[in-house]
């Protein structure tokens, strides 16, 4: 009788938790779609058709780093794709833009995102931090 008793017990906690976890991951499912709405709304707004980029230098000091790059809406947040050259204790790197509004971020060490301090103009994101933002115009 006490085996049956665990036995019970068991499947209803086991019923209890499976039942919380479908409900997390249609939680999660809700969050990453608002998610991706919200990365559309954000990305660049195109110029004429066929538009051709705006060249941008983008800088950033730090002599104690060993790895920079440039991440943003334009290309999708990919800290590979724009690798940063250093040049004494300055990081540099061209960029071609279209005409809009960029938002981005420095990737130091491959591990920290950091704000462009040289650029006023910030906005929050979804993770609570802030994105730089520049206007190509």
């Amino acid at each position: 009788m006490r085996f049956l008793r665990f036995v019970w017990k068991l499947f209803v906690m086991a019923s209890v938790f499976g039942i919380g976890y479908i409900i997390g991951r249609e939680h999660s499912f809700e969050e990453e779609e608002m998610w991706e709405e919200e990365a559309e709304k954000s990305k660049p707004e195109t110029g004429a058709a066929g538009g051709t980029g705006i060249n941008r230098e983008f800088t950033y000091e730090n002599a104690n780093a060993t790895k920079v790059s440039i991440v943003g809406n334009f290309n999708d947040w990919n800290k590979d794709a724009n690798p940063m050259v250093k040049d004494g204790s300055i990081w540099k790197t061209n960029i071609s833009l279209k005409p809009g509004k960029h938002e981005y971020q420095y990737v130091v060490n491959d591990t920290d995102w950091v704000v462009d301090p040289k650029e006023a103009t910030s906005v929050k994101n979804k993770y609570e931090g802030m994105n730089s933002v520049i206007e190509v115009g």
